[in-house]
């Protein structure tokens, strides 16, 4: 437990001292999130994920531990996958993700609040790929509280760029700099409709319903970005946020 926390609070300062040089971050629906009860359970679903450095925005405005499912191949690097993996967070292998999952279900049957992507896919090429019934499967099977979470990047502001691998291989990766960056908290989802033998249908029809109202929000940014543009914002946008999230 203690390593556990001491492994969070480090990859939290890297993620804070990088956000406030990068964005100036704003939290919105901080209001819909009670504090949460002992023995409680959450689960929260990320409704899009467009760049490789959102988990470092999320990291920033934390203000305790959570446990988020990854890519397993961000636990290769020596030091880096060590400290990941210290701190709690899952490996996701893409080509079987059933330890994954056990992994995340134990966590959430612990207490621990749960960070987990709607879509498949690839976000550091902006390839979401379609929405996937994992984080909704385990809130419902666990009797824990679901709620959305939306981000959103100014487009404009995303950098494509890659680096080499020790095995030669090129990887891309996407970041941001000076652009305005938003954490949208929802309102739960009642998911008591699904019922105690919900199958693949029911979970997949709840799935579509928070891609349509991820596309939603992502259209309503858009304009309110556009309009925001149009009085003259400043290029430089920094200093994260003082405000933080107890998930």
């Amino acid at each position: 437990m203690l390593r556990r926390t001491i492994a969070f609070e480090i990859l939290k300062l890297y993620s804070t001292l990088w956000m406030r040089a990068k964005a100036k971050v704003e939290i919105r629906g901080l209001e819909l999130l009670p504090p949460r009860r002992p023995g409680e359970r959450r689960v929260y679903l990320l409704l899009n994920h467009s760049t490789t450095y959102d988990i470092v925005a999320l990291m920033h405005v934390s203000k305790e531990p959570f446990v988020i499912m990854m890519d397993r191949g961000a636990f290769t690097f020596p030091v880096i996958g060590r400290i990941l993996a210290w701190a709690g967070f899952v490996p996701l292998d893409k080509g079987d993700s059933g330890a994954a999952i056990e992994a995340c279900q134990a966590a959430v049957a612990e207490g621990r609040p749960l960070l987990i992507s709607l879509h498949d896919g690839d976000s550091t090429i902006g390839d979401w790929g379609r929405p996937r019934t994992g984080g909704i499967r385990i809130a419902h099977r666990a009797g824990a509280t679901l709620y959305p979470v939306f981000l959103k990047v100014e487009e404009e502001r995303i950098r494509r760029l890659s680096f080499k691998g020790v095995d030669g291989r090129e990887y891309p990766y996407t970041t941001f700099r000076d652009t305005y960056y938003f954490i949208e908290l929802l309102p739960p989802r009642d998911l008591s409709s699904l019922g105690p033998e919900a199958g693949y249908e029911e979970y997949r029809a709840e799935a579509e319903a928070l891609n349509e109202l991820s596309a939603s929000l992502e259209a309503r940014y858009e304009a309110f970005l556009a309009e925001r543009g149009g009085e003259g914002s400043p290029v430089r946008k920094r200093g994260g946020t003082r405000l933080r999230v107890a998930w």
